[in-house]
């Protein structure tokens, strides 16, 4: 007999994650339904184990069981990676960043400890949930349907969810209602969806010397790999995936036995999960494990008019990634969601078949978008992880360790616009944090990929233009270089004459690279030449600028570390082979790795803070100092030290940064200050640093047209001829003079480009671009290219503090 329905219910068929969580969050629209679970327990240890990511905790801290679970569970905070043999490949705290991000931390915690609080939870679950329940058959009618059990047993309700796993039988008898609605075609089609290349063991230990709370360990190898998470009390969640022996279709898929795991294990009892651990170890603790092919089917149809499915039967994901189980949370979120808004819009109980099935479809069709990219990510996952192909080992084994920061982003990028209760307040803890889970970003800025890739190709022109016209004065000028070199001493027009075989570093390697490059600069710096003397003056002071942004580009938070020390090692690099070669590279890097669409995610944009509170001091010691002492000392032996100085600016300028920041630390040690950071105290450092660097450049270009000499057009102080490259060279002096000349022009051209690609991608907040392109003209008309860049870059600062401040204030609006 039927159980009598008096409202609108919802049958979901299976307890699991998805079903339960469906349950919760259908009680808290207050629409009614019946779990049948065809297991004589709801929460059965199969040993399995289960991954919380923030996308889910979000929806079960909504639903008011989060603590609970997070008591159960040991947050994740570090994770290893290693090869083989053994090696480390990488080491991240990206558990720890995610947590920090999004509010929630990665944790990990048996399968069986979820269900049983998800069932001891549910209000009215003894009445609600039904146990020995296993579905034989699902009866559809225009009005209601009706499911059959095994036991005899009959339920009827408004429609039927499949939350029974990868061999649904909701799914089955959808498949079978297809059919008899002509569209049999699209269940064949769905029928053999599924296939299966890797298989599984998986299994849960006890604690395992070597192997500590918190941690995670992913071996990637050959056809193969590992995850081992070391939960609350030293308990160990472990996975071993790898490679059948060949592609199994949807009819063919194995059924692999627990007897075969010892066999199978044996085969892999050598593999390191760490440099001391092995898999033998962890597999002599074991307390429960299991042996599985690994499924993975995206279906096309999740609903057809009163059957829904959710979970692994609609699409069904590889572990690696652990979104899995949190996509079906996701789901089941979405799903009571669309119902709810079904349900409280009806004027009666009795919702018609055609209401129902434009409720599912627009669920399907808003749902399948973000699952499908999951999927795909968490796929290709396992195929990474276990070297499918040359790409995969070249990124597991070679590339891994350099893309820390890059996989962190991936995964918030993964966890952006998860779904959420709407009928629940979102927790403290879900907006209280750095990146919240918007689940509709505000708007988009910028292209990424090949498209962003091409808006470079000027900047390659610069970098090709550089090596044409500079590669060609180095070569004929360099004669004389050596010419000059080879006489041993250099005098200037005012008679002072500067021993050239003397060290200078008394490091032979030192003054064997850098003598020519100091030689190089004493036309200019004594005034020999005052025409280059006017420009040198006014191109070191830009100088400033270039190099001062890179480092507070590099000091945002979102940076990895190797974009980190990137200015530094091209500042070394461009010391010795001229910015104007360098300065488009790093501009061509820079705007691709860092789209404005990613800046602008939480705290991304931010500069550190210790980093900018020391940046000023730095600069002014460690770059400003020596480049004036250049020009100013009261004796060419004089200036020429102060060149041998600013000739390691790049590395004196950084270090001078720790110096500062140590010496703060250890004055708040003594006298704490209690500091209020924010985004106004950051401007505030923002706004000195390219005020000053902008004060800087557009004085010494003030002085440099007050000194230039007054026979030549001020034009051909800072410009070459069009074709200067091509021209004879008659001195050194002379070729030396067109070549720094090229290395201005070049080095800010690319600037400035870089700074149009900027201003173009905010031009959604910012200024139209020709009051941008108006702008920067005027200003290096009238203060210098070096003072327009800085100016320029502050300006985009201002633009992009203004876009964070309003999608914060849109985000809280939201939540």
């Amino acid at each position: 007999m039927a159980a009598k329905q008096d409202s609108f219910r919802v049958i979901i068929v299976g307890g699991s994650v998805a079903g339960l969580t469906l349950a919760h969050c259908l009680f808290k629209n207050n629409i009614d339904f019946v779990i049948l679970e065809s297991n004589c327990d709801i929460a059965p240890q199969v040993g399995a184990s289960i991954g919380i990511l923030p996308n889910g905790a979000r929806i079960l801290d909504q639903l008011d069981i989060f603590d609970e679970i997070l008591d159960a569970a040991e947050p994740l905070e570090h994770g290893w990676t290693w090869s083989a043999a053994g090696k480390i490949i990488s080491k991240t705290e990206a558990p720890k960043v995610i947590h920090q991000r999004h509010g929630y931390p990665i944790t990990f915690l048996d399968r069986q400890i979820l269900l049983d609080i998800l069932y001891r939870n549910l209000k009215d679950g003894d009445r609600r949930v039904h146990t020995n329940k296993r579905v034989t058959k699902v009866e559809h009618f225009s009005e209601k349907v009706r499911i059959h059990c095994a036991d005899q047993s009959v339920f009827e309700g408004d429609m039927v969810v499949g939350a029974d796993g990868v061999r649904s039988t909701v799914r089955r008898e959808m498949w079978d209602y297809m059919d008899s609605m002509a569209l049999g075609k699209q269940a064949a089609e769905e029928r053999a969806c599924m296939s299966s290349e890797y298989s599984c063991v998986f299994g849960i230990s006890t604690a395992t010397p070597g192997l500590q709370p918190g941690q995670s360990h992913r071996t990637f190898a050959d056809d193969y790999s590992t995850l081992t998470v070391v939960g609350k009390e030293g308990r160990v969640f472990w996975f071993l995936f790898t490679k059948m022996n060949r592609v199994y279709s949807a009819s063919e898929i194995p059924r692999l036995d627990k007897e075969d795991i010892g066999q199978h294990m044996n085969k892999y009892a050598h593999v390191p999960i760490t440099d001391s651990v092995t898999l033998s170890a962890v597999y002599q603790n074991v307390v429960s494990r299991n042996f599985l092919a690994l499924e993975e089917a995206f279906y096309t149809h999740w609903c057809m008019d009163r059957f829904v499915c959710i979970g692994d039967s609609a699409h069904k994901m590889t572990p690696n990634m652990g979104q899995g189980g949190n996509s079906a949370i996701e789901s089941a979120a979405a799903l009571a969601n669309h119902l709810a808004i079904l349900v409280q819009g009806s004027s009666s109980d009795c919702i018609s078949l055609r209401s129902i099935k434009s409720c599912l479809n627009n669920w399907q069709t808003a749902r399948q978008p973000r699952t499908k990219k999951v999927w795909t990510k968490a796929n290709s996952l396992t195929r990474l992880e276990a070297g499918a192909t040359v790409k995969d080992r070249i990124i597991a084994q070679y590339l891994l360790p350099f893309m820390s920061q890059l996989l962190i982003d991936k995964i918030s990028q993964t966890l952006f616009g998860a779904e959420r209760l709407d009928s629940v307040p979102l927790p403290l803890r879900a907006s209280q944090c750095s990146m919240p889970l918007h689940s509709q970003p505000r708007r988009s800025y910028g292209q990424t990929g090949w498209g962003r890739t091409l808006w470079t190709v000027p900047l390659i022109g610069c970098y090709f233009a550089a090596h044409i016209t500079m590669g060609s004065l180095v070569q004929k000028f360099g004669p004389f270089l050596g010419s000059t070199l080879a006489q041993g001493s250099w005098t200037a027009s005012n008679g002072e004459t500067l021993d050239l075989i003397r060290p200078i570093y008394h490091v032979s390697f030192l003054d064997k690279m850098f003598a020519p490059l100091i030689c190089c600069f004493l036309p200019s710096i004594s005034g020999s030449d005052p025409k280059s003397y006017a420009q040198m003056i006014s191109f070191m002071a830009d100088i400033g600028p270039v190099y001062g942004i890179w480092l507070l580009e590099s000091y945002r938070k979102g940076k990895t570390n190797i974009e980190t020390i990137l200015p530094t090692l091209m500042g070394v690099v461009f010391q010795l082979k001229g910015i104007g070669k360098l300065a488009p590279l790093y501009y061509a890097i820079e705007y691709i790795h860092s789209p404005l669409s990613s800046l602008i995610q939480g705290d991304r944009r931010e500069i550190k803070a210790t980093a900018l509170r020391s940046f000023l001091p730095a600069m002014l010691a460690g770059y400003y100092l020596p480049t004036f002492g250049n020009f100013f000392a009261s004796t060419l032996e004089s200036r020429r030290s102060y060149n041998a100085v600013w000739q390691f600016f790049p590395v004196i300028v950084p270090l001078l940064q720790v110096f500062f920041r140590l010496s703060a630390d250890q004055i708040s040690e003594c006298k704490p200050v209690q500091i209020q950071r924010g985004h106004r105290q950051d401007m505030f450092y923002i706004r000195c640093a390219y005020g000053t660097m902008t004060a800087i450049s557009g004085l010494a270009f003030l002085y440099a047209r007050i000194s230039a000499p007054q026979s030549i057009s001020l034009v051909s102080v800072f410009l070459p001829s069009l074709f200067g490259h091509t021209e004879p060279i008659s001195s050194f002096t002379a070729g030396i003079a067109k070549l720094f000349q090229y290395d201005e022009l070049i080095s800010m051209v690319s600037g400035f480009v870089w700074l149009g690609l900027r201003f173009q991608e905010m031009k959604q907040a910012g200024p139209p671009w020709w009051k941008s392109v108006c702008a920067l003209v005027g200003t290096t008309l009238t203060l210098g290219p070096g003072a327009a860049f800085a100016l320029g870059w502050g300006w985009r600062e201002e633009i992009l503090a203004h876009i964070t401040s309003e999608d914060e204030n849109y985000s809280k609006r939201h939540l």
